[in-house]
């Protein structure tokens, strides 16, 4: 046997549930876009950090050589100072004295939070080495010095390599400890932000999911009740103006359509049984009578002759019934070939003709020439239906009129007599199963009250529209519009 153990299993009812799995590629889509959004912003923040350190390096650095080269200029102000003089004036700098504020931390071996410089020589002799400088600090190699503007990191200090003329080189950088503080203080708070915003996305759409999900919970609930037999049923419209509000219409018509079409069957359930009930009372009553005790031939032959008009009702109806189970299963368009209306009617004509003369009714044609796309048999079928129909509901000495023609795109096929005419209560239920208008007298001729029905199946199979018009006293006239065309 299969094991169906998990088949309810919370994890797989997780796993199959649209509004988890919605939610989740929700979730997984949002993070990934708030990850992304908190990577840049941390980023562009780094490197601004990073722009503004690099330019108060830059800054400090021009503002102590300005210094330098003013002390160097003053003996001689219209003359550049030598090698030799610079060499000499950075050698001399041992105190703040002469420097700015900001400047005194170069001579303060303490001062490991502020801007340290050295410099070099073409031959690479140190020049001045400022007394807050790490102890690792080396001359640059010949590569960095030629890049202009070279930018470096040792650990948690930051650094450029400058070029000045004559060979000159040098280095000024800070340690940046204070400022990777604050980059990380940045990095918990847009992590926070991202993981906040994060949870409030993902809040906002379980309560969205929710709501768009809460229609398709109503559909399904609404047709489990119809599965268990509540065919009353109907999903509550709110919201009309979506996908799932014209949805719902669509099944609440389709729930109308099939709890109509299961009480019809019901419906014709019981009419059938009603049916066939009572010739099969007749026969059971006329056999039992038949041997209850002997009887003379006589006898005999009536009990057989009542037993053989029961089963010949019997057999009427229940061809019926099938001729209307087949035109309810059928798709004519399976099976459609050129049909000659025209000479359908004609042998309808003639088939009836023996009848109509009996009962004294006279038949009359209009017919011009039809041809259409369609089942031949049905249409014969449909047509001895509508003139039988006509001869048997009127008194000796009427007459029926058959009319075929063109109108436009479809062929009209007419049905009209001159019999009694029915009431407009009964119009509206005229081709409903086992509908009689005068039961009593239907019941006399032998009719199971299917022969309109099957008609009206036989035109919704063609595409085409039936109805009637009638008069009571004055006849009626049944009216067929098939297409031309399938």
């Amino acid at each position: 046997m299969l094991n169906t153990s998990n088949r309810h299993h919370p994890i797989t009812s997780f796993l199959h549930s649209l509004r988890w799995r919605v939610q989740l590629w929700h979730a997984l889509i949002l993070g990934v876009v708030i990850a992304a959004l908190c990577l840049l912003a941390y980023r562009l923040a780094a490197e601004d950090r990073a722009e503004r350190i690099d330019r108060e390096l830059e800054n400090f650095e021009r503002s102590f050589m300005r210094r330098v080269w003013e002390k160097a200029t003053n003996s001689r102000p219209d003359t550049p100072p030598s090698t030799e003089n610079i060499r000499q004036l950075m050698s001399q700098l041992t105190n703040a004295t002469d420097l700015p504020h900001f400047m005194r931390g170069l001579f303060d071996p303490n001062a490991t939070d502020t801007v340290y410089l050295c410099y070099w020589d073409h031959e690479g002799t140190m020049l001045f080495r400022s007394a807050n400088a790490p102890a690792h600090l080396e001359r640059p190699t010949r590569q960095e010095i030629d890049t202009r503007g070279k930018r470096r990191s040792h650990g948690l200090t930051r650094e450029l390599i400058r070029r000045g003329p004559r060979g000159f080189s040098g280095i000024v950088g800070r340690d940046i400890n204070a400022d990777v503080a604050d980059l990380r203080t940045l990095a918990l708070q847009i992590t926070g932000l991202g993981a906040g915003l994060w949870l409030f996305g993902l809040l906002g759409g379980w309560w969205l999911s929710g709501r768009a999900i809460r229609p398709i919970e109503e559909i399904s609930r609404t047709a489990s009740r119809i599965t268990n037999g509540n065919v009353s049923e109907r999903i509550d419209i709110q919201d009309t103006d979506n996908e799932l509000g014209r949805l719902s219409h669509v099944l609440n018509d389709t729930f109308d359509r099939l709890e109509s079409a299961i009480q019809q069957q019901r419906q014709f359930t019981a009419d059938a049984s009603h049916e066939l009930r009572t010739p099969l009372t007749v026969i059971l009553s006329e056999t039992s009578r038949g041997l209850k005790r002997d009887r003379t031939a006589d006898e005999y032959r009536d009990i057989l002759a009542n037993t053989r008009d029961a089963a010949e009702r019997m057999r009427s109806l229940v061809e019926s019934l099938l001729v209307l189970a087949r035109q309810d299963g059928t798709s004519v368009a399976l099976h459609s070939e050129p049909c000659d209306l025209t000479t359908i009617v004609r042998d309808a004509e003639k088939l009836l003709r023996p009848l109509a003369d009996e009962r004294q009714i006279g038949l009359s044609l209009q017919l011009s020439e039809v041809t259409l796309p369609g089942d031949a048999r049905s249409l014969s079928m449909l047509v001895v239906n509508l003139v039988s129909n006509a001869i048997h509901h009127q008194d000796p000495g009427g007459s029926v009129s058959i009319g075929l023609r063109r109108s436009g795109t479809n062929a009209v096929l007419e049905v009209t007599d001159t019999g009694r005419g029915i009431s407009p209560d009964h119009l509206p239920h005229l081709f409903d199963r086992f509908y009689r208008v005068d039961p009593a007298r239907a019941a006399a001729g032998g009719h199971s009250g299917l022969g309109l029905a099957i008609a009206k199946a036989i035109v919704d199979n063609h595409g085409g529209t039936i109805e009637v018009q009638s008069e009571p006293s004055k006849g009626s006239t049944f009216r067929v519009s098939l297409p031309l065309v399938a």
